[in-house]
């Protein structure tokens, strides 16, 4: 009786599993006077195997079984259902099988739709990174070639508030970009044996010139071992770190350090800066939050470079941790799992053809099919003295090249580029072209782990728009091996 006059659709049946009846609401819900024949019969066709698989495997262990299927209603919709049943027991044994079926269609259509959302959303962010990146990759560049040109004190105050703003907004839109990146799920990892040492050298020389331009200095210990870990993930984790550390240093040092404890690699990003108080310690890797900026001060960034360090680590697995003491300094420790010490994968290189060039300006081919970023950095490297081949294709490049007869001193070329090319074809050509591993770097404004495989591949410099003119000429002094940039020129 209670089972008949149930508002939900429900059923009972024998010990053997076989049907003795379904209620009231089961037959208004399916309008349908089922047997054992038919039972089946409001299942849609689709969902059939995996009813009876579940099923079979739970009847004879006497077990409690669930599952989602999709069930006819009497309109003729099928509709998603959540079907639990349970078995009744007395004495220890089974005197028969009590059976529930919950609509959950609506619940499951609304999920659907929000998830979708959220997933074009991402979508959307990640496909538009590359097009959100470039004006302001522009800007900064332009900004820089101007300041050259501004000798008053009112220009340079207001050319320093509009740097201050163009850097602010690079930091938020990087932050907001990958995190969007780890919410599309699109950051896959490539564990393999790795160099501690160039992952740390690496980090350290695209923040030497911030740290330098702040009165910091920044120290490097890097270990000669190898660890197992993704280069390009773990570069991203100590890049975070280091952007946060130079941010809150006002003075003093930073340091990024290694060593061996036992099968694991510990690596300390460390800084005197103001330190952090023990009770917001649990809330610096939650998204939004930044320590002493309870006025959202939008000069400090968004508060996600912390949030993406510990999204990265937990994707690779890499616990990390913090310790801090106000007004004293912050230690940031990642362990990363060591491996016997044994011989990297190094792809030879040549060294550039000496012969003759001493009185030569150094060659330069800046490849990218946005114009304005193309001008700019034509700009900017001509500036620092520099001979620049510029080209908006790797087609137009290499024929100008041929034509040219000069292998250049270095490469700097945008990744995605027109009719589906991409950049890393570019360096390829050049370099079969010369003979030789031609200094090369690939700018990109994507998000996705495409272009960070291919330039790891090749063992490029990876640079993310919108790349700031001191990571610029930092990229160029270590391919070149010299010192580049205005004070270079100056020189």
């Amino acid at each position: 009786m209670l089972v008949e006059n149930a508002p939900q659709p429900m059923w009972v049946n024998r010990p053997d599993g076989t049907l003795e009846q379904h209620n009231r609401a089961w037959r208004i819900y399916t309008g349908l006077t089922t047997d054992e024949a038919s039972r089946m019969h409001a299942l849609h066709p689709e969902d059939l195997d995996h009813v009876l698989t579940v099923r079979t495997a739970a009847l004879p262990m006497g077990q409690p079984y669930e599952f989602e299927a999709r069930i006819r209603r009497a309109d003729g919709a099928y509709r998603r259902n959540m079907v639990r049943v349970h078995p009744l027991v007395q004495d220890d044994q089974i005197v028969a099988w009590i059976g529930m079926a919950i609509d959950i269609d609506d619940i499951h259509r609304g999920r659907e739709a929000a998830e979708e959302a959220s997933r074009s959303k991402t979508r959307f962010l990640a496909a538009a990174s590359h097009d959100l990146r470039q004006p302001v990759q522009s800007a900064l560049l332009f900004l820089d070639g101007v300041a050259a040109h501004v000798r008053d004190e009112v220009g340079r105050s207001a050319l320093k508030g509009l740097d201050s703003s163009l850097d602010a907004l690079k930091w938020m839109l990087d932050g907001l970009l990958d995190v969007s990146r780890l919410d599309a799920g699109i950051v896959t990892t490539q564990v393999k044996t790795v160099s501690v040492a160039e992952v740390l050298t690496q980090a350290a020389h695209a923040f030497a010139p911030m740290a330098a331009a702040k009165g910091l200095r920044l120290q490097v210990r890097p270990c000669d071992v190898q660890v197992r870990s993704d280069p390009v993930l773990l570069g991203r984790i100590l890049r975070n770190l280091l952007e946060n550390a130079v941010r809150y240093t006002e003075k003093g040092d930073i340091a990024l350090l290694c060593a061996e404890r036992g099968d694991h690699l510990t690596i300390q990003v460390q800084d005197t800066g103001i330190g952090i108080p023990p009770d917001q310690l649990d809330r610096i890797f939650e998204e939004f939050y930044q320590v002493g900026n309870s006025e959202r001060d939008r000069s400090q960034g968004l508060g996600l470079g912390l949030a993406i360090v510990k999204r990265l680590a937990d994707l690779l697995d890499h616990p990390i941790e913090v310790q801090s003491t106000p007004g004293s300094g912050t230690v940031f420790t990642i362990r990363v799992p060591h491996v016997a010490a044994e011989k990297t994968d190094q792809p030879l290189s040549e060294p550039p053809d000496p012969s003759s060039r001493a009185e030569q300006q150094p060659f330069a081919v800046i490849i990218d099919d946005d114009a304005f970023v193309l001008l700019a950095l034509q700009t900017i490297v001509k500036r620092w003295g520099f001979q620049v081949l510029a080209a908006g294709a790797t087609d137009d490049a290499v024929e100008r090249l041929r034509q040219e007869g000069r292998r250049p001193d270095v490469l700097l070329v945008d990744y995605r580029l027109r009719e589906g090319r991409v950049g890393t074809e570019a360096v390829k050509r050049i370099r079969e072209m010369f003979g030789s591993d031609v200094p090369a770097a690939i700018i990109t404004g994507e998000i996705g782990p495409e272009p960070q495989r291919d330039a790891a591949d090749l063992r490029l410099s990876l640079m993310q728009k919108p790349v700031m003119p001191c990571e610029l000429t930092a990229v160029l002094s270590d391919l070149l091996g010299k010192p580049v940039g205005d004070d270079a020129v100056r020189s």
